[in-house]
């Protein structure tokens, strides 16, 4: 279980030095506040998502975003991508979160984050 965020009634940015890998059984809980367009964040150098390891979003407030609005829910610093997806967030995919629909890349970015972008 990784939230930058838990406990806090904002978003948060949690910066690990070291690789960081999302076991079968982790789950990421990302929040993004549609009201203030601010996201948590997770930047860490180097990144493996293993299989079955989940992904949960939290909309907080229900405004629409502008079309093109980037978040970056982790920031790779390596040089390499980020291995592995999460198994409910397949890369190109699209999924809706109250008035918005984000679109997946884990080659966000500088070329190996993981993205969502707002697509209306």
């Amino acid at each position: 279980f990784l939230q930058p965020s838990v406990g806090l009634n904002g978003v948060a940015e949690l910066t690990i030095q070291r690789a960081l890998t999302f076991k079968a059984d982790a789950t990421y809980t990302y929040k993004l506040n549609t009201k203030n367009a601010r996201a948590d964040a997770v930047i860490a150098n180097g990144v493996t998502i293993e299989s079955g390891a989940q992904f949960s979003f939290q909309a907080v407030a229900n405004k629409r975003l502008t079309n093109g609005t980037v978040f970056t829910a982790i920031s790779n610093t390596s040089t390499g991508p980020i291995t592995g997806m999460f198994a409910n967030l397949p890369d190109g995919s699209t999924f809706t979160a109250g008035r918005n629909n984000y679109q997946v890349s884990y080659s966000g970015g500088d070329g190996n984050d993981l993205a969502l972008t707002v697509v209306q």
